[in-house]
């Protein structure tokens, strides 16, 4: 009876496998799995986003069109129309990733729609607006401190995934990667410029913890961080001219995420554009909610088995 039972587990693991089920529960399994299909859909379908050998600079410069297909608007109905406040990023086809305080009301209206594929906010032929269904925001947010400042937004229609419009995966290491990240938005790069229309990229340096606890102090660390940076949760990055900008939340600090064969063809969110210095000021860096350690939070409500 024991030899039959083993024969059946064994089948049953092997069909699994075969059928696609990974039986790792890990934490990070399910992204990396998601990961793995959505670079091979890109490749199959020619819309790998990324410009190989575009060099990238400090200062900020404009963001090609499908550049970051991942990239979302989030909007909020007022009485003179939407207002675009938030950024966000796609992460499967009906799930946006967002800070927790973009998530939140302004005056009596919480964001209602997301809005996709727009690189030029004057050019709107590939967007794809779509209406939230519901908010998720992390249950240990508690404002005003910055710790978990993380959401998630259900949409009701699932997008279209095309060169324009296409998910980003998770970065579930722990560690910050060895090499420079990007910032991708519609924030403002300096105290003299207006938010942009158009999608702009600023490359980044990581920042170690220590660095980065010496740029908040006083008031502002009590208030916000009353724990100083913790490097589980945050992530400290910014360049030597200039870092994210405060007015821009949510989008994604992100990396090149290179497969068996070292090309890029997808990105990895390393973090999430929560808080910073203001525009322009030198040497100091912005801080990004930590995306690996929400990676079960996430996967739980995003993969769920059904």
């Amino acid at each position: 009876m024991r030899t039959v039972n083993l024969l059946i587990c064994i089948i049953c693991v092997y069909l699994n496998i075969a059928n696609g089920n990974s039986q790792d529960s890990s934490p990070g399994a399910k992204a990396n799995e998601m990961c793995k299909i959505y670079t091979e859909n890109a490749k199959k379908n020619n819309n790998c986003p990324i410009p190989l050998f575009t060099p990238l600079i400090s200062r900020g410069q404009l963001a090609e069109i499908g550049e970051f297909p991942h990239m979302v608007q989030v909007g909020y109905k007022g009485d003179n129309g939407t207002e675009w406040l938030v950024s966000g990023f796609i992460i499967s086809k009906n799930y946006v990733l967002t800070v927790a305080h973009g998530a939140r009301p302004r005056g009596n209206s919480p964001p209602e729609i997301v809005r996709a594929g727009v690189t030029d906010q004057a050019d709107l032929s590939k967007a794809q607006i779509r209406t939230i269904e519901s908010i998720i925001v992390h249950p240990e947010y508690k404002p005003p401190v910055k710790y978990n400042d993380i959401a998630l937004l259900k949409i009701k229609e699932d997008f279209v995934f095309n060169k324009f419009v296409n998910p980003i995966c998770l970065h579930t290491s722990e560690e910050n990667p060895d090499v420079k990240g990007i910032h991708s938005g519609w924030g403002a790069t300096s105290y003299l410029e207006d938010r942009p229309t158009h999608m702009v990229k600023i490359i980044v340096n990581f920042d170690s913890n220590e660095s980065c606890n010496k740029s908040f102090s006083g008031q502002h660390k009590t208030r916000a961080l009353p724990q100083g940076i913790i490097k589980d949760k945050l992530v400290c990055a910014g360049g030597n001219q200039t870092d994210g900008c405060q007015g821009e939340s949510g989008g994604p600090l992100q990396i090149f995420r290179r497969d068996e064969y070292g090309t890029n063809c997808i990105y990895d969110a390393v973090g999430i554009s929560s808080f910073g210095v203001p525009c322009g000021v030198t040497e100091k860096s912005s801080v990004f909610t930590r995306v690996s350690h929400y990676i079960p939070w996430i996967e739980e409500i995003v993969w769920a088995q059904k």
